[in-house]
């Protein structure tokens, strides 16, 4: 249906997540996220969470893969909570 070279690209998942780390490993797990693919911007913060994670993601799958294979595999970190973007700037 969408012949002729038109292209359809499907909307980013924008997702913000927050962690939970081991204080004395911190600086050693926000270099390890801000050099993984899905991840725009990474930060140590003060409060309830220790890391907060902006990233981009095709598809839920590639968010949950990235959650659970791969972020709450790194040494240190303890809890995650994401939160998904319901509408983009």
């Amino acid at each position: 249906m969408y012949g002729s070279g038109v292209e359809v690209l499907a909307a980013m998942i924008i997702a913000f997540i927050m962690g939970k780390i081991d204080s004395a490993k911190a600086r050693d797990i926000l270099n390890k996220v801000k050099d993984m693919e899905p991840v725009e911007e990474a930060y140590l913060i003060y409060g309830a969470y220790d890391l907060l994670i902006k990233g981009q993601f095709k598809t839920p799958e590639d968010l949950s893969s990235f959650v659970v294979d791969e972020l709450r595999n790194i040494d240190g970190v303890r809890d995650t909570v994401t939160n998904v973007c319901a509408s983009t700037p």
